[in-house]
């Protein structure tokens, strides 16, 4: 299993850090508990999803003051979700976490001209589309998409039983 998200582009991919990767992780924990109403504790994220625990605080601070997810302090505290999964985007908490999902420096659609060649470059509009593309698909899951999908899985794969 591979601990960063990867997009293909043209056998090249386009990597998402361990930092965003552990966010995606930490996040889709506390989407199963926010039913619960219940904030949990930081260890015990870090043990379920195997992130060093310090590098987790880190991360959960930035997704705190991005209103993403809130917090409890003392006895019986820990973290929860602000917002229902269905309501947070995976491209916003990649975004957050990552910054802007671009394949190039000239692809952002306000740039500051940093070659001097963008009105006359046959790879920006590539480079465009192939950011389009990425942010379509990112911009449009949720978190809730994610967990259907991770639950759909399971249960496809729990029904085997492997015998030597």
């Amino acid at each position: 299993m591979t601990n960063t998200l990867t997009f293909l582009i043209k056998d090249r991919p386009m990597k998402i850090s361990y930092k965003g990767d552990y966010a995606l992780k930490a996040l889709l924990d506390l989407c199963y508990r926010f039913e619960s109403l219940s904030p949990v504790p930081i260890g015990e994220i870090s043990k379920r999803q195997n992130i060093p625990a310090k590098y987790l605080e880190q991360i959960m601070l930035v997704l705190k003051g991005a209103g993403i997810i809130g917090s409890k302090r003392g006895a019986g505290g820990g973290f929860f979700l602000s917002k229902p999964p269905d309501e947070i985007l995976l491209g916003d908490v990649i975004g957050l976490i990552e910054g802007p999902i671009e394949p190039i420096a000239c692809a952002k659609q306000i740039h500051n001209s940093t070659c001097g060649e963008e009105n006359q470059c046959v790879f920006r509009e590539i480079w465009l589309n192939v950011m389009d593309a990425i942010t379509g698909v990112v911009g449009h899951v949720t978190f809730g998409d994610i967990m259907r999908r991770d639950k759909e899985l399971k249960e496809k794969h729990a029904g085997y039983t492997y015998e030597i």
